[in-house]
């Protein structure tokens, strides 16, 4: 075959007219300064013959994928007849939704009725039977066939309606009409073709990344592994694919990646990304490069650009990036926060923002200006509005006839996490509220209310400190006793990054660099290399001997030794750290990981400052507190009583001290004759 070869290049302009579209949450503060060349063939797209992709024998037929896989809650509560909720599942290319399963649950105050189904054309795909308010139909099993939805660009679009037969107006009133489908699950037929450009390597379902390093991957090797798994971990949120760090000899091919994921290989080379074995079974994508060359070529990815990519093969010249906001006022609008809820009796919006998102620099607190419209409220009408912050209340106020919102309030810092909700708990009560001829209150928030970022205070401690202290850009330091510490971090920076708004950028450097730095850094090593800096993490010693950071310092000797994540305040240096350590073997940290990973909500499921496990294997999430220190800044809210933090550290002890104890009874007994 005969073709021809040329170069495009990609500027600021297109990039720019197309960003609403391709860059995701990227939002209007985007200045991209992407320049790609591009190479491609003129032969016509390998995609209609492109080859399937390997199937587990298994699922060869279909596929069952939880709605939590796909990125949706797996649960919904309809309220009300004849009131939607709508959801989309992501659709895979070269396949199609067959069936929805899950449970439905007996209705409250319905009466005899069904669940419809639809598509977005309106089309009746199926019903689901309300089921009896009798013991034995608590919760009731249900498989339909949804084959017939048309699919959409997003994917395939489902409206979910409860019917149910004629009910007077005074039967109806007062009823709090709820029905609730849980553990649901969509089943998949068809065969994922390969792909064959680089626009569609990373489809919209992705359950695993295996990313495969040499050997002795240097640190530009490195980093840009920990790029990759970052922006793909945001990208894919709240999809948790399994991101995985794979180590082979330079030169070598993977192994073919199955359906529903993907293989990726990084080496030093010829800067390059390119899609190797392109339309064919044994595909995977090649990132090569020399020096920060190599992280460079991920800019497409981690700018949401890919879409661009068109081709088989594309070199990045000029690494692309986004604009931090550059005031400390943002809008709703430009920080994409909208909603409008309409009430009867009562109603609850929910709307939020990533701390991260209020730009770089630590924060402090935020002031509000809280700007909506609602439905005019009659004299003899009675309405309310009261706003929580993360589940405290902030703000509340009658709804009068001025049918608008104008008010300023601050949330201090003690109500901050990493994520900030807003609650809109609204009430309205209609003078006659039986009446056939009420109408609801509708309520909307306005665009042009801002939020106002305070900055300064102490660094944060806990887990519950990053990312938005790991951004925009934090370092990474290995000691390199273990092959497996680029695949813990990995791990770790892929459960942080999903939790997070905007792009993390690792940089990485050596132990005693990250330190000693005043910039936020993920740490992996053992506890002799940290007992060699000045860090002073809560949990700490070597081998047998561990050391418990109290106000009076705890020791004991624990057999086999501790392996744990800590995340704590380097206040001298007014940062935090993230320490992936051990006083033991590397594989203690290995059962953490795996705790991270089950938890419902990740990283944002860990509630105090140090993840632990002993030999067993046990687990325990726990708060240790060094209590009053002259060296060290209160941290926000106070800092927990002494008798308290020595309390935590005893049952800690206890924990891995009985895990211990059990572990070498077990292998006493296993090796007896």
């Amino acid at each position: 075959m005969v073709s021809s070869r040329h170069t495009h290049e990609i500027g600021t302009s297109s990039a720019r007219a197309r960003r609403k579209s391709l860059g995701g949450n990227a939002g209007p503060a985007l200045r991209l300064l992407l320049a790609v060349l591009l190479t491609c063939s003129l032969a016509p797209p390998l995609t209609a013959n492109a080859d399937p992709l390997i199937a587990d024998p298994a699922t060869v037929n279909e596929l069952t994928l939880p709605w939590s896989d796909l990125g949706l809650n797996p649960s919904m509560t309809l309220v009300g007849a004849n009131t939607n909720q709508d959801f989309t599942i992501p659709l895979q290319p070269g396949t199609s939704v067959r069936r929805l399963r899950g449970l439905i649950h007996a209705p409250i105050d319905f009466g005899a009725g069904f669940v419809e189904i639809d598509d977005t054309m309106g089309t009746v795909l199926a019903t689901v039977e309300l089921p009896a308010v009798v013991p034995a139909q608590a919760t009731v099993p249900f498989d339909v066939d949804v084959s017939a939805a048309k699919p959409t660009r997003s994917g395939i679009a489902l409206s979910f309606t409860v019917r149910e037969g004629p009910i007077s107006q005074e039967q109806r009133c007062g009823r709090a009409e709820q029905v609730q489908l849980s553990d649901l699950a969509a089943v998949f037929s068809g065969n994922e073709p390969a792909p064959t450009t680089l626009a569609e390597f990373f489809p919209p379902i992705l359950q695993g990344l295996n990313i495969y390093a040499p050997l002795d991957a240097d640190g530009s090797e490195q980093q840009a592994t920990l790029t990759l798994a970052s922006a793909v971990a945001k990208t894919y949120a709240p999809q948790k694919p399994a991101i995985r760090v794979v180590k082979q000899r330079r030169g070598a091919t993977p192994p073919p990646a199955p359906q529903f994921t993907r293989a990726v290989v990084i080496e030093s080379g010829d800067a390059a990304i390119d899609v190797v074995n392109a339309g064919k079974s044994d595909v995977y994508l090649k990132l090569a490069g020399r020096g920060d060359q190599l992280a460079d070529q991920l800019s497409p990815i981690v700018n949401q650009l890919q879409s661009l990519l068109q081709v088989a093969k594309a070199r990045v010249d000029a690494a692309g990036s986004t604009t931090a906001p550059v005031s400390d006022e943002l809008s709703f609008g430009q920080l994409n926060i909208a909603g409008e809820s309409t009430v009867l009796r009562t109603s609850k919006l929910t709307v939020g923002v990533d701390r991260s998102a209020l730009g770089a620099g630590r924060v402090n607190g935020v002031q509000t200006h809280l700007l909506a419209n609602y439905t005019p409220v009659a004299s003899l009408d009675s309405a309310s509005l009261m706003v929580r912050a993360n589940g405290h209340v902030v703000y509340t106020t009658p709804l009068n006839d001025s049918g608008r919102v104008d008010a300023v309030f601050d949330v201090p810092s003690e109500f901050l996490t990493q994520r900030i909700d807003f609650e809109f708990d609204l009430t309205f009560s209609p003078r006659q509220l039986c009446s056939p001829t009420i109408a609801p209150l509708t309520f909307q928030l306005d665009p042009r209310s801002t939020l106002t970022t305070k900055r300064g205070g102490p660094a944060l401690g806990g887990f519950s400190a990053v990312p938005s202290e790991f951004s925009p850009e934090f370092l990474v330091a290995f000691d390199g006793t273990n092959p497996n510490e680029l695949d813990y971090a990995v791990q770790t920076v892929a459960a942080i990054a999903r939790t997070s708004g905007t792009a993390m950028m690792p940089r990485v450097v050596d132990v005693t660099s990250a330190a000693e730095s005043t910039t936020g850094a993920l740490i992996l090593a053992n506890a002799a290399t940290i007992g060699e800096t000045s860090l002073q993490p809560p949990v700490g010693g070597e081998s047998t001997d561990v050391r418990i950071d109290l106000s009076t310092q705890l020791r004991a000797d624990i057999d086999g030794g501790l392996g744990s994540i800590q995340a704590f305040a380097d206040q001298p240096r007014n940062r935090t750290v993230i320490l992936v350590t051990t006083s033991g073997t590397w594989s203690l940290v290995e059962p953490i990981l795996g705790y991270i990973t089950q938890q419902p909500g990740g990283w944002s499921s860990l509630d105090g400052n140090v993840v632990v496990a002993g030999a067993a294997g046990v687990v325990d999430d726990l708060s240790i507190d060094p209590g009053p220190s002259t060296s060290s800044s209160p941290q926000d809210g106070g800092g927990w009583p002494t008798g308290l933090a020595v309390g935590l550290g005893c049952v800690a002890l206890a924990a891995v001290v009985a895990g211990a104890v059990l572990w070498r009874s077990r292998r006493r007994d296993a090796t007896r004759p």
